[in-house]
């Protein structure tokens, strides 16, 4: 669809700004609205039986409806100073947390499938969000003239389909009206807590830098739109990651749930990893110029001297998630909380001292600093997962 999307008579390099800041934005409100709701049905599904995770899984949706309401709430109050800083129309106040927790009954849907081992089904309804999301924009978009709105509209749209096919298949699946216990609800809001910061850290490092750019810039978030662009295909890399991690994870929680736990299983796995992510990357880097060249819109090609540092940022990315999957599986919240702390303020000091040096420039160079900072830190507390992985040593 770039050839679309990036087409000035459908959507122009301004327009295409707004709808990153958007979608961050959801970014950042399901931080809040999913607390740690995903992470532990991912790894409680594995530890559970089905009548207490009937109960689990009903509980866990308690807090993420309480949440959004809230988050409405704290966006209509401040709509104001979103719509003078960053040109928000103001009904984005409903917009976002709408999104937020469409998507998150969208992501529960695609944890519960995965981890039972369901592929066919898993393909059907990713493909079928894929194709009903463009199709939609596009028909709005081009024979319509709705230009982004005709975008939005077919984001809202899919994801109230979506979350409706979702709730079909929990009722199926025997997930709904279990009982909502208070144990379940403290736990996660303990849990939350470590997974919320992790969260918000992953949120400062992939998406601060816009909000960054585009108060820092005065061109009606054009800057924006050219940069967010560009991280748009260097994040075709972020997609590789989390399409493997989606296959890779449940392996890893299903052996570290083992009574004996396979090292060498874990090992190979890495290595595998490591090695699709490694040439994955560089073919994404290699292709992207042909795109700039010859697919999209010649406005858009300033962005392409950030390809580089933006895909190197993502790939260091995929490293650092790999290895949280230890984390998130032992629920080391004190790890997760200082880890996140850190990301965070090494992610906002070094987006602060470039962007407002170097523009657009900074903002790419700020990326790669940051997540290459977070991985020799994450590298450092996850060091007795290595000796495992690699020296077989238990815990």
């Amino acid at each position: 669809m770039v050839f679309i999307y990036t087409n000035p008579k459908f959507i122009n390099p301004s327009e295409n700004g707004l709808l990153n800041l958007l979608s961050n934005s959801i970014l950042f409100v399901m931080t809040f609205v999913s607390l740690g709701t995903l992470q532990s049905t991912s790894t409680d599904f594995f530890k559970l039986d089905k009548k207490e995770f009937k109960d689990f899984f009903t509980t866990g949706l308690v807090m993420p409806g309480i949440i959004t309401v809230v988050a409405t709430a704290i966006l209509f109050l401040f709509r104001g100073y979103l719509q003078r800083t960053y040109d928000f129309p103001y009904y984005f106040a409903f917009i976002i947390p709408l999104i937020a927790i469409f998507t998150f009954c969208y992501e529960q849907l695609i944890s519960l499938i995965r981890n039972k081992n369901q592929t066919g089904l898993f393909l059907k309804v990713s493909l079928s969000k894929t194709f009903l999301e463009l199709g939609i924009s596009v028909i709005l978009v081009v024979f319509f003239a709705w230009r982004w709105k005709g975008r939005l509209a077919g984001i809202t749209t899919t994801y109230i389909i979506t979350t409706i096919f979702a709730f079909y298949y929990f009722y199926k699946s025997g997930y709904l009206f279990g009982s909502i216990k208070k144990k379940y609800l403290y736990a996660e809001l303990v849990y939350a807590i470590p997974i919320i910061i992790m969260q918000t850290s992953v949120f400062v490092i992939n998406s601060s830098d816009k909000f960054f750019l585009s108060s820092y810039t005065n061109d009606h978030n054009e800057t924006v739109g050219i940069y967010g662009t560009a991280c748009v295909f260097a994040s075709v890399i972020n997609v590789l990651c989390t399409a493997y991690i989606q296959y890779l994870f449940p392996k890893i929680y299903a052996t570290l749930s083992a009574p004996t736990i396979d090292y060498n299983s874990l090992k190979r796995n890495f290595y595998y990893y490591l090695l699709v992510m490694t040439v994955g990357s560089a073919a994404i880097l290699a292709f992207t110029p042909f795109l700039y060249h010859y697919c999209i819109n010649h406005k858009y090609l300033p962005g392409l001297q950030y390809i580089f540092l933006l895909g190197l940022g993502n790939f260091l990315w995929g490293i650092i998630y790999y290895f949280y999957s230890f984390l998130l599986f032992y629920k080391q919240k004190r790890k997760i909380l200082l880890l996140s702390v850190f990301t965070i303020i090494i992610s906002l000091a070094t987006n602060y001292f470039f962007i407002s040096r170097w523009g657009a420039w900074g903002a790419a160079v700020a990326t790669t600093v940051a997540y290459f900072i977070a991985l020799i830190v994450t590298l450092i507390a996850v060091r007795k997962y290595l000796a495992q992985i690699f020296f077989n040593k238990p815990i």
